[in-house]
This record gives C-alpha cells, structure tokens and sequence, in this order.
C-alpha cells in the first residue's frame, strides 16, 4: 500500500477520518431540522408548504385524499409567459340563456286608448282599446268588460268602440240590444265619430274616451324604426 508523505518532513499523511455515529447517539446529539418540501404556487412566485407535508405528523391518507386539493394547471406558452398574472387569469362562468318570455306577443293587440269610468259603479277604473272592434258589456265575451256592478249595463254588446288605423279615426255604435248609448243627451243610433275627452254613458255609467292612436300617432308609423 502506498503511504502518502509530506514532501517537506518526510512524515506520513494521514487521511482524515469521519467518526460515524450510532444512531442513538445522533437522536442524542440532535439530528439536523429537516426541511419541509414546498411546492409551487401559481407561477412560481411564492412558495408554501404543500398540503401532504402538513399531514406529515398524522395518519396516512390515501394520495386520493389529496388530489381534490390541486388546483388544474396549464403550461403557458413561452410568449405569454412573464405578462401580468392578471392578462392570464380568466374567470369561467356558465352561459346565460335567453331570458324567459310570455307566449302571447304584446305587440299583437297594442293599446290604441282608454275608458275612463268617470261615474257610477267602478269609479276610477279603466279600460284598454284595441284595435278594430272593442264590444263594451258585462260579460267575459266583451273585449271591454265593465262588470263594476250596474246591472243596467247589457251583458254583451251594449255598445261597440271601432278604431280605424287607415283613417285614425274612434267610432261609437250602438251594439244592437234594447239598452241605447248616449252621446251627451242624444242616442247614438248610427256609427259616430268619437272625438278626444268625449264623454258617453251606458246604463248608469259614464265613461270618458281618451285616445292614444291617431293623427298625430299610429303603431304602423313606429315600424321602420
């Protein structure tokens, strides 16, 4: 075996030895801390411990125990890579759908003007025109129902309101039964024009008319716009 010597003294050199400890004596003396892993969080910006290390100390789990903990990841292309955390974070939420609507088209009978009940029963109440035709009486099968509680009032057909869009015109008709419409103090037997705040009773009722439709506006007009 060749001994190594110092080229000065001649002396032999002895190699440096490391005393081995016995493992009682190394929990005795105090094995080094060791160092809790740590994983990367988001872009590699910050580093916690991860979530396994903190159950280091307690019972073993299964790894499935602590995969609903990592959060998905994606690789990010290398020219979006050092951009704001904010250019890349995206929010995914669930598409709204359209917005619930009624079957029935609010276009398809729009108000052309009111009936104002300005005396009798059902005082302050109102009702919608439409057009064409509008049957004033009691019952259900009237387009205008004033069942307010005057009997006086025929059930069906007491009088008829007729909007013409072509002429923008109101007519007030008698609706053909025994009970007569009054216009001012004098019957209306024939179809009669019905002027704006005109007032015409049935029954014991007064109703006044109050347009929307007319010379100066009409549904068809708003079409192109």
């Amino acid at each position: 075996m060749v001994v190594r010597r110092d080229k000065n003294t001649g002396e032999p050199i002895e190699k440096p030895t490391r005393k081995l400890f016995s493992a009682e004596e190394t929990k005795r003396q105090g094995a080094p801390e060791e160092k809790p892993a740590e994983r990367r969080v988001g872009h590699g910006r910050a580093k916690v411990p991860g979530i396994k290390d903190a159950y280091k100390e307690g019972p073993q789990l299964p790894d499935s125990f602590f995969s609903r903990f990592e959060a998905p990841t994606e690789k990010l292309a290398p020219e979006r890579q050092g951009k704001d955390d904010n250019d890349r974070t995206r929010l995914i939420r669930p598409k709204r759908g359209p917005a619930e609507r009624g079957d029935e088209d609010s276009m398809a009978d729009p108000v052309v003007g009111w009936l104002v009940v300005v005396s009798g029963p059902g005082k302050g109440q109102a009702c919608q025109l439409g057009y064409g035709s509008n049957s004033i009486g009691r019952s259900g099968k009237s387009r205008i129902r004033l069942d307010f509680g005057d009997d006086r009032i025929s059930r069906d057909g007491h009088a008829t309101i007729t909007y013409d869009p072509r002429g923008r015109k109101f007519y007030l008709q008698h609706g053909g039964g025994k009970n007569l419409t009054y216009l001012g103090e004098s019957p209306v037997l024939v179809p009669t024009v019905l002027e704006a705040m005109q007032e015409f009773s049935i029954g014991n009722t007064t109703l006044r008319f109050i347009p929307f439709c007319g010379p100066e506006f009409e549904w068809d007009d708003t079409d192109g716009g």
